[in-house]
């Protein structure tokens, strides 16, 4: 007999679940809340149809298995992707530099390392050497060993000098999971040197090639379709259905009254968002209790449309002591217009104590620090603005937390759980998404295999848990247009 498999949540996760399953003969169904497919990286066209972002998303020539995904619905990553051979950092306090990051320009990156002492002098770059005993050292022993403790006060141990901690790490933590240095744990921010060491060849910087919706997440869809897989958008958990008795779900129940019935059922909605979806017997449950505990960053992305070009190309850039660390002109390969010029992309974090200003004053500063550090952009005019506020956007790298997150599997045999926030060694990223959601389908597999799942009576009314919450929330949004 063929087993049904019920997956909430249609970001990177769940399509790459759905998809290992689907290709293992499962008949899965998938339902997501928004109305487009992509979790917290999917794209969408405006009221004016201008393709917006959740967030900028770097790519990292280590995401292997989101490569693997792209190849695998036939979507080669080299038309999805463009590749970049360097970073711009920025001090408003002091100079700026180019780094090259990419091993395919190897003397250029040796240089770029070497030279430009005004930004790092030799003894900065000599602080950086003890990066190079923890990134090669396995991933459990950092855990072991740095979790416990943040970033900075690893920095502090090591002796590593404060233009390298203010120029380099703290804008990478804000940067990469909207965390300051001071709260980020060095297990994480470890972690991320150890892939970077153990996926050198790979070394690279990329962004996308035109609006993540058309160039991967149709074409997922598209293949999931051929093998099998309903999809469906628009369409929003309201609760869990749970036999405390038979310790096993019984149904997703969805807004409108209707029932979604399986043999196993796949959760990879965030995890701050599924305590209120779950009936209080299955909250108590071992494993469950731990889900409303996991800390949480906000984010905020703010998304600007110039009169002007100001920059040539899609690389990134690094800015320190600001609060949009990560920013992108995305006006070359990702989203090309006639009506604009340069569209940039900021990351704005930590947005702890931003998420309640108004959009007029996030764009006024942000627009402020961007012409801080690049004069081009000084003469320029913001044409129109979006920002999106995220009070909840990925699993805050606290110390002790990365060791907190759940695995796949859950007590309850019929019931699996995927995401970047579920145990896999990248992190809150795409790629820890993409693997969270591949591990959820080994898990799945492995019950099935194992005689665990059976189809449970089709009269069986599930237990009612709770009519609180949603299972995705779209994240506010407003638009500040200034037209010039």
């Amino acid at each position: 007999m063929t087993l049904r498999v019920a997956i909430a949540g249609g970001g990177l996760a769940g399509l790459a679940c759905a998809k290992d399953l689907a290709e293992r003969g499962f008949a899965v169904s998938l339902i997501e809340a928004l109305p487009y497919l992509g979790g917290r990286a999917s794209t969408f066209r405006d009221d004016d149809g201008d393709w917006v972002e959740q967030g900028l998303h770097i790519f990292l020539g280590v995401y292997a298995e989101l490569r693997g995904l792209l190849r695998d619905v036939g979507q080669d990553p080299d038309d999805v992707l463009f590749w970049t051979d360097g970073i711009h950092v920025h001090d408003p306090l002091g100079p700026s530099a180019s780094y090259g990051v990419s091993l395919y320009a190897p003397l250029r990156t040796a240089l770029s390392l070497l030279g430009q002492n005004r930004f790092l002098g030799p003894l900065d770059k000599l602080s950086l050497l003890p990066l190079v005993a923890p990134g090669l050292a396995p991933l459990e022993r950092l855990r072991r060993h740095y979790d416990g403790m943040t970033v900075v006060d690893w920095w502090r141990q090591v002796r590593g000098t404060d233009d390298v901690l203010e120029r380099f790490v703290r804008p990478f933590c804000r940067g990469i999971q909207f965390t300051d240095a001071d709260d980020f744990s060095a297990y994480d921010f470890l972690g991320w040197v150890h892939h970077v060491a153990y996926g050198i060849l790979r070394h690279r910087l990329g962004g996308y090639r035109g609006a993540r919706d058309l160039t991967m997440f149709r074409p997922i869809a598209r293949h999931l379709a051929s093998r099998g897989v309903s999809i469906r958008t628009g369409v929003r958990l309201r609760e869990v259905g749970y036999d405390a008795r038979a310790e096993r779900v019984t149904g997703f129940g969805l807004e409108g009254g209707e029932r979604m019935l399986a043999d196993a059922y796949v959760l990879a909605l965030p995890a701050w968002l599924l305590p209120p979806l779950l009936p209080t017997a299955l909250r108590a449950r071992p494993g469950f209790t731990a889900l409303g505990a996991l800390p949480t960053a906000p984010a905020i992305s703010v998304q600007l449309w110039l009169d002007r070009r100001v920059l040539p190309n899609g690389e990134y850039h690094l800015v320190a002591r600001s609060s949009s660390p990560v920013f992108q002109d995305q006006a070359d390969e990702t989203y090309p217009s006639a009506l604009y010029g340069s569209r940039l992309s900021f990351i704005v974090s930590p947005a702890d104590g931003l998420l309640d200003r108004d959009d007029a004053s996030l764009v006024t500063e942000v627009t402020a620090g961007l012409r801080a550090v690049l004069p081009a952009a000084r003469a320029a005019a913001v044409r129109k603005s979006v920002v999106l506020r995220h009070p909840q956007h990925l699993v805050r790298p606290l110390p002790g937390a990365m060791s907190s997150r759940p695995g796949q599997a859950t007590s309850v045999p019929n019931l699996f759980l995927a995401g970047d926030w579920t145990q896999q060694p990248f992190f809150g990223s795409q790629e820890g998404a993409v693997r969270g959601g591949r591990a959820c389908a080994a898990a799945l597999l492995a019950a099935a295999r194992s005689g665990t799942l059976r189809a449970p009576p089709e009269a069986a009314a599930p237990a009612r848990g709770p009519r609180r919450g949603a299972a995705r929330a779209a994240p506010r949004r407003a638009a500040a247009r200034s037209r010039g």
